[in-house]
């Protein structure tokens, strides 16, 4: 099928779609300035942000930079498609409805992305505007990141605003002239797109700067997020418009609530791949593998095809706008696609030598991003045993052993089973000729440089529980508004008395929906309050159906009693909905706060008194060493004096740089001249010594892999990240992880919560079994369920409600919420908590349509039960391989800060490391004798055993007061041990040495 007739009819107009992506991001452009927010604010009342082309000097000549869009595409695709009279038609009129043709799906894209978010009428939430005092850009989880007007970011500078307007102009005239010239070089387009939209695009940051409402709480959807996820549907539309063909309605006007669309999902079962890495560059290197694999199939499908955009991605699945039919009845012919396009995508995987098969998958049509993880969990289903489709693979070579790597090709060499195949070999070398191109940055490469001083390393694994807000399930615990706000602040409607009891708004607003579902009331003045579309719609069935079914997982209209549906009908009305920016938004806030803790942990990692932890030597043998014949690009390891030294030999040069820590064997103030006559006995990958004698010793210079970082990144996506660190600094890193997410999330704690893994290893243990132990304490922490935590205690100061509970395991646990907003009002959106109480007892209290009640959090008491997903985490050092299947316990996160803080007093306590081993051999020599087999306390054992413990922590530690109180109290739950344990025996740290954080 290479002449697949829709993909030609694609091609055939990719300038049409990619310039019709282009109007999408910027059709809200005007919102990005500064007049903009200031108007919102009720002090710059003339501003139409719809409009702003007409106030630059000259006026923005957006006729003149997409009018070859029109004439091209009437000379393929005939005059009967009508287009708008000039392309200021799409900034002017997106936000309207009945637009025919190109107009109508812009706006059916930008409706079910911006208006969602909109759809509270104005008249009657005017009191969630925000003012110029306090005009605030917030994360997707309520943090308020930034005043916008107090502290304006660039773009809402005059400078700021010239740099964008002149981007964007740039933009559309790159376009203009690749679109003229009719190009058909693929990578030109994707050029263009990329320096448009990357990563590192002027248009994506200025857009991520600024909102795209300013009413709460929709204030933390940007710019950004808006305008491509609706740029992504506008394209997928219109391809799907071109593949109906003279079927489509172009003048139909009613395409804005008939659109629809698919979502098209790409994945590789990466497990495969790290589950068989002998080396970290065989992990390395597959991922790398797998990255070009996805690069190419973004660039078929936003590019080549131009059929949809990117709107989800992970390190193992990516997902797609694509064409869906019309609500109104279409083909576009998905059987054939279904058909065609996996074939596509499995030849990209066979260039590349994969050795699993891909999955391609086309979902059924939808209204929103929320099937989103349904398509990725199947697709993984499918992954996770690849046998789904027939996959043949090319060998490269002929004879000899089962690559050790893949285990599916065979090596070409009968004497050495250790070789690795050609493919995984290339992936290794792949990854090294990175490195020396300077590639991959300042992160080290190499294990030997990561290891700390004792040469142990850790693989720290982060996650969050992002999936239930991808889905939507936990968005339903975020409100839109409070039903006793809107009451308060809509006393009267319509002239009368508003029938909504405050004493019990919930269930009153219920009721009353309930008695008004026999007939439908376009001027009712309760729903008309709380939905713009209500007073548009002919009958109960059809609001139901655009309101709550399509914004929702709920069962249809007809399924459902008229009690229920008064409960889904009110509940989606007020709740935050998960729209495809809001998703969208969750996709990169994850992958935002994981970014910036592996800049926290680049930092901490680099932390030390010695220079020479992060730099490395350039060594150039004598005449006999250089002719030992050594094998360009090759690690070679070796010892001096003891301390173990890498280094790697570069042919065309004839020397070596050092790629092991050098901090272990020269001191801060020692030169590099002292290595000058030394000898050191190397070995390579064919195990024969070599004798290197080093004549010259030189610094490499500080730029090009002369400095690094003693950090690699393994894995970063919205639901894991993974990275190997010096084992000294893995606690300080944790602890700042811990530290970034209390702050982040503070307000959804209870429903994202992090998951840690911290695995320790020595240097020279296999890779594969570290792997192997990450992976066992990821799906051990990925198992926990939910818990019932019980508030004990309340505390309420500077804005703040300070709630300790008692978790299940009997332990513990504060926790600081935020309730207030900057500007001094009661944040009623985002601290709530699901609740054991089934009855509603506070204004503030509402209950989901499956009936679980979500109280805010100034309203829990002691004697209250929390539904809590609990953030967990589980440390273990592996001495061996055997242990990567014998892990620690997994513990609530909290037990990890609470330990470090008892280390940190008995450290200070201690007079000597000695004193410490000391206690802790006492301690554990006196709990197995007095405990039971079972390891329990026989009578007044545990009592008589914490007066022990007391007597000798202050006898020989010198502790009082709280302190000892403190110590004891951890003596007595296993912390102490555990912080014994974890910082001596694992660490090696000492009493009165250099800590890191």
């Amino acid at each position: 099928m290479a002449n697949f007739g829709p993909a030609q009819t694609l091609r055939a107009h990719r300038p049409l779609l990619l310039a019709m992506e282009a109007v999408g991001w910027l059709h809200m452009t005007g919102k990005a300035r500064l007049e903009f927010l200031q108007a919102q604010g009720g002090q710059h009342t003339r501003y139409d942000d719809l409009r702003w082309y007409e106030q630059e000097s000259p006026p923005f000549p957006w006729d003149e930079l997409l009018s070859w869009v029109r004439s091209g595409f009437l000379s393929v695709s005939g005059a009967s498609i009508p287009w708008p009279q000039t392309e200021t038609v799409f900034v002017k009129r997106h936000r309207e409805r009945d637009g025919i043709g190109l107009l109508g799906l812009l706006q059916a894209a930008h409706g079910v992305v911006s208006g969602i978010e909109r759809n509270l009428p104005l008249r009657t939430a005017g009191y969630l505007k925000q003012d110029t005092t306090h005009m605030w850009l917030s994360s997707a989880f309520g943090k308020p990141r930034r005043n916008l007007l107090a502290e304006p970011p660039e773009v809402l500078t005059k400078a700021g605003w010239r740099r964008l307007v002149e981007e964007v102009r740039r933009i559309l005239k790159e376009l203009k002239e690749l679109g003229e010239a009719n190009t058909a070089d693929v990578s030109e387009w994707r050029r263009w797109r990329d320096s448009a939209i990357g990563p590192n695009s002027l248009l994506r940051a200025a857009f991520s700067s600024t909102v795209a409402e300013t009413r709460l709480p929709n204030n933390e959807v940007t710019l950004w997020d808006q305008s491509y996820v609706a740029a992504a549907l506008f394209k997928s539309g219109v391809a799907g418009a071109l593949l109906e063909g003279e079927a489509f309605p172009w003048t139909a006007t009613d395409l804005k609530q008939a659109t629809r669309w698919r979502l098209l999902t790409v994945g590789v079962g990466t497990d495969h791949y790290e589950g068989r890495a002998v080396r970290i560059g065989d992990c390395t290197g597959s991922w790398a593998a797998i990255r070009e694999f996805f690069d190419r199939v973004r660039e078929l499908v936003e590019v080549d095809l131009a059929i949809g955009s990117l709107v989800y991605a992970d390190t193992s699945v990516e997902v797609f706008s694509f064409p869906g039919e019309r609500s109104t009845g279409a083909d576009l012919g998905v059987s054939a696609w279904e058909a065609w396009l996996p074939g596509e995508v499995e030849r990209i995987a066979g260039d590349l030598d994969l050795e699993t098969q891909p999955i391609c998958r086309i979902s059924g049509p939808t209204r929103s991003l929320v099937p989103i993880v349904r398509e990725t969990r199947q697709a993984r289903s499918c992954l996770a045993v690849p046998v789904h489709r027939n996959w043949r693979m090319k060998n490269d070579e002929d004879g000899g052993h089962v690559c050790p790597v893949c285990q599916v090709r065979l090596n070409g060499q009968p004497d050495d089973k250790g070789r690795p195949c050609a493919v995984c070999e290339r992936r290794r070398r792949g990854r090294l000729d990175a490195w020396l191109r300077g590639e991959l940055g300042a992160d080290t490469i190499w294990v030997s440089e990561v290891a700390d001083a004792n040469g142990r390393l850790a693989l720290l694994t982060l996650s969050l529980d992002l999936e239930p807000w991808l889905e939507g399930r936990c968005v339903d615990s975020l409100r839109t508004q409070a039903i006793s706000e809107w009451r308060k602040f809509n006393p009267t409607l319509g002239g009368r008395a508003n029938p909504v009891d405050p004493g019990r708004p919930h269930d009153s607003l219920v009721q009353y929906v309930r008695g008004k579902l026999g007939a439908y009331d376009k001027d009712d003045p309760v729903l008309g309050s709380l939905q713009e579309r209500y007073r548009y719609e002919r009958d109960w069935e059809s609001f139901f159906a655009k309101i709550v079914e399509d914004r929702s997982e709920a069962p249809s209209w007809n399924k459902l009693d008229e009690n229920a549906r008064a409960h889904w009908i009110v509940h989606q009305l007020f709740t935050k909905l998960p729209s495809p920016g809001r998703v969208y938004r969750f996709w990169r806030q994850a992958e935002e706060f994981f970014t910036a803790l592996a800049d926290e942990f680049r930092q901490l990692a680099a932390k030390s008194p010695n220079r020479w932890r992060v730099r490395r030597l350039v060594l150039e043998p004598d005449a006999a060493s250089a002719a030992a014949g050594w094998v360009d690009r090759e690690i070679y390891e070796g010892h001096l004096e003891g301390t173990l030294v890498n280094v790697l030999y570069q042919q065309s040069d004839g020397r070596f740089l050092t790629t092991s820590n050098l901090a272990r064997l020269l001191p801060a103030h020692a030169t590099g001249d002292e290595l000058e006559g030394r000898e050191i006995q190397l070995r390579g990958e064919d195990r024969i010594r070599r004798t290197l004698r080093i004549a010259k010793v030189k610094e490499k210079e500080a730029g090009l892999l002369g400095c690094y970082y003693p950090f690699v990144l393994l894995e970063l996506s919205p639901l894991r990240f993974r990275a190997l660190v010096p084992l000294e600094a893995a606690s300080a890193c944790l602890d700042r992880a811990i530290e970034l997410w209390n702050d982040e999330f503070a307000r959804v704690w209870d429903r994202l919560p992090l998951r840690a893994g911290v695995v320790g290893f020595p240097q020279k243990l296999p890779f594969q079994a570290v792997i192997e132990a990450a992976r066992t304490i990821e799906h051990e922490l990925a198992d926990a369920g939910p818990e019932t935590w019980q508030v004990r205690h309340r505390d309420q100061r500077s804005g703040v409600v300070s709630l300790a509970f008692l978790r299940p395991d009997g332990g513990r646990e504060l926790r600081d919420i935020p309730v207030m907003l900057p500007d001094g009002r009661l944040d009623v959106f985002y601290p709530y908590l699901a609740v054991g109480d089934t009855q509603l007892r506070f204004p503030l209290d509402f209950r989901l349509p499956d009936g679980q009640v979500y109280r805010h959090a100034l309203d829990l008491g002691p004697g209250d039960e929390a539904w809590v997903r609990p953030a967990l985490v589980a440390a273990v050092f592996l001495d061996s391989t055997a242990q990567c299947f014998e892990l620690g316990p997994v513990r609530p996160l909290a037990h990890w800060s609470e330990m470090r803080a008892r280390w940190d007093l008995v450290r200070r306590a201690a007079p000597s490391t000695a004193a410490l081993h000391a206690v802790r051999a006492e301690l554990m020599r006196r709990r197995e004798a007095w405990q039971g087999p079972d390891g329990r306390w026989g009578a007044e054992g545990e009592e008589t055993w914490r007066k022990l413990a007391e007597a000798v922590l202050a006898d020989q530690l010198g502790l009082e007061g709280a302190a000892l109180r403190s110590v004891v109290e951890a003596a007595s739950n296993g912390l102490l041990e555990w912080a014994l344990e974890w910082h001596l025996s694992v660490l090696k740290e000492t009493v009165g040495e250099v800590q890191y954080g």
